[in-house]
């Protein structure tokens, strides 16, 4: 046991150095990563299952709920980074030709930018603003696995969140990251680890990287926010806060 414990101490040293030494390096990489995200089919059983169950609930409306959730596919997001700077975004292309999509909807279509000398993260809302985002407290273990040709790290975490009933609630998530990219930078929100996260699950769904073009002849865009309107995340809240009352008021 002390010896397990041991080695978990070593190893999120030798990761934490990583991460110091690659600040430099980082400065010469540049990227385009493809993800792909999708909603995990326990998530969606879970949901029409609640839904069917709730007597309260008109059958018309749990049909809907039924062919909305059936509809959902797969979509596209794209990470752009260089100079220490990232920029992500959601692909709409998809949606405008297929409508609503539940999957979108629930990963989320806004933008983030990153600086990581900053040490910021910035989810560029339309709906409350530009955020400065807290990050998460990562706890990296011990797992290794191969994505593609790429050997990663386990780090795990709690993801607070904010719904649309106005209540605020946690979710797990867990990210895989390679230090062979030794970038600090992920799709959203989950960022800050020792390498490049290459996969995302939470209970709700799953972002992997499908394309990594790494320092590419094409010229990289990145979007940096106007930052001189941002706002932190406890103002987000209460503005979210606000947004739900009154959507309760118009009922």
């Amino acid at each position: 046991m002390m010896y397990s414990s041991k080695m978990k101490k070593i190893t999120k040293l030798v990761l934490i150095l990583i991460l110091l030494s690659n600040l430099t390096y980082s400065q010469e990489l540049s990227g385009i990563i493809k993800y792909n995200g999708s909603l995990n089919k326990t998530y969606i059983d879970s949901i029409l299952k609640t839904i069917y169950n709730n007597k309260n609930i008109p059958h018309t409306h749990k049909e809907f709920a039924k062919n909305e959730y059936g509809s959902a596919v797969d979509v596209d997001y794209y990470l752009h980074f260089k100079n220490n700077q990232s920029y992500f975004y959601y692909n709409d292309a998809l949606e405008l030709e297929t409508g609503h999509n539940p999957t979108s909807s629930l990963i989320g279509k806004m933008p983030f930018y990153r600086n990581i000398k900053a040490n910021n993260i910035i989810e560029i809302n339309q709906y409350v603003g530009t955020i400065n985002r807290k990050p998460l407290q990562w706890k990296i273990t011990n797992k290794t696995k191969k994505i593609g040709k790429y050997v990663c790290n386990q780090a795990l975490a709690t993801e607070t969140l904010f719904s649309r009933q106005g209540h605020y609630y946690t979710e797990k998530v867990e990210a895989w990251f390679t230090t062979e990219i030794p970038v600090s930078i992920g799709p959203k929100l989950y960022t800050g680890l020792p390498g490049l996260v290459l996969k995302v699950k939470t209970d709700k769904f799953t972002m992997m990287a499908t394309e990594i073009n790494l320092n590419p002849k094409k010229e990289i865009s990145i979007t940096v926010p106007n930052l001189d309107k941002i706002i932190t995340q406890e103002q987000a809240n209460k503005k979210w806060e606000e947004l739900a009352e009154a959507s309760k008021q118009r009922r």
